[in-house]
């Protein structure tokens, strides 16, 4: 079986992808007509622009899956990233920042779409210190990981690595980050140029929920994924019935837990595409198939990146792609004061995963 992954050919990886994007350009042709499919094509460029990274850090975590999961990440995940975070979190962003029913924020954003943008705009600011905080966590934990034996940036990741001995320097950097975002915080933000007041506390809490839900997975993978080993140990078991179950609960429950770290991770670099895409369009339509198309292309190659062994033989991609990851969590903060153009995120996304490329291709040649 591995042998005819191994001889399947690139562009087959992305038959889903063609199909969801023929789909969809006849959705939008029938719908909006041909500013619909011209929408959508440049929601779906946006979207691959933007989410490069993720395919990288996708494709790190996939890699320790089971087959099994791996095929749920591309048919359950699939829903949940096409529907569930370009379709419903939009909506459920206007639902929870305004005095509107679930009803009302559907009817809304299907019906007055300008007024259904302004709210999103309005919310800008706590999706960002949501998202940017829970992916400066995953950043961190990389950096500051004293088990380390690769150094990329030697001279930042060595010393982060001696003086992750030291302490839960992560925890401490995440905390002092909220105490001076707590400080310099905006009071007011610009929506259809009238400045409207917000509540520092509302950023601040964005901040804490997403330290703590980072902090709800680890240790709920933490949970699953040793769950085996401790019913392994039980005296009545066999040698062989002791692995066959460490095996089994790891690949099923540690299958799990990555699953829904793959898809809060999804979550929050969408973050950027979902928010930006109204500058593109604001037909929640158009966007959803927009976006999911390019969805669907970033799954296909984290599958095309794991098969293909492509983070195993390039050693530094990993490295780069959380690089990438913490310059876009750095940004996403920063967004909570200003935005920043989509062209210098997507360079945030690309040049570290870039560079560390090259550097393993030279590593290699190198080494032969």
């Amino acid at each position: 079986m591995n042998e005819q992954i191994v001889q399947k050919s690139a562009v087959s990886y992305f038959n889903s992808f063609f199909i969801f994007f023929t789909i969809s350009v006849i959705i939008e042709l029938l719908y909006m007509g041909l500013l619909g499919v011209i929408q959508g094509t440049t929601l779906t460029i946006l979207e691959l622009s933007l989410s490069f990274d993720n395919a990288v850090v996708n494709a790190l975590i996939l890699v320790n899956m089971p087959p099994l999961w791996r095929k749920r990440f591309l048919t359950w995940g699939m829903v949940i990233a096409v529907f569930g975070v370009r379709l419903i979190f939009p909506i459920l962003i206007v639902f929870l920042s305004t005095e509107l029913t679930l009803v009302e924020s559907i009817s809304l954003a299907f019906n007055n779409p300008i007024e259904y943008e302004k709210i999103i705009i309005a919310s800008h600011h706590i999706v960002m210190a949501f998202g940017g905080m829970f992916l400066l966590m995953i950043f961190l934990s990389f950096l500051f990981n004293e088990n380390k034996d690769v150094y990329w940036i030697a001279f930042i990741e060595k010393y982060a690595s001696r003086w992750a001995s030291i302490g839960d320097l992560k925890i401490l950097i995440a905390i002092l980050t909220i105490a001076l975002i707590g400080i310099y915080a905006p009071t007011q933000i610009l929506v259809e140029e009238v400045l409207k007041d917000i509540d520092k506390s509302e950023i601040i809490l964005a901040m804490i929920y997403g330290i703590l839900l980072y902090l709800c997975i680890e240790f709920l993978r933490g949970i699953l994924e040793d769950d085996g080993q401790k019913h392994a140990n039980k005296d009545a078991q066999s040698e062989k019935e002791k692995i066959e179950h460490v095996a089994n609960s790891k690949l099923a429950k540690g299958g799990l837990a990555s699953f829904i770290y793959l898809e809060l991770i999804d979550m929050s670099f969408s973050f950027d595409g979902v928010l930006g895409a109204f500058a593109v369009s604001q037909n929640i339509i158009i966007i959803m198939l927009g976006l999911g198309a390019g969805a669907f292309a970033v799954r296909n190659l984290t599958i095309l990146m794991v098969d293909r062994g492509i983070v195993a033989e390039y050693k530094y991609l990993e490295h780069g792609a959380m690089w990438s990851v913490g310059l876009l969590s750095i940004s996403m903060i920063i967004q909570i004061f200003v935005h920043l153009p989509h062209g210098l995120i997507i360079a945030f996304a690309i040049i570290p995963i870039a560079v560390a490329f090259i550097q393993s291709i030279r590593e290699n040649k190198l080494n032969m």
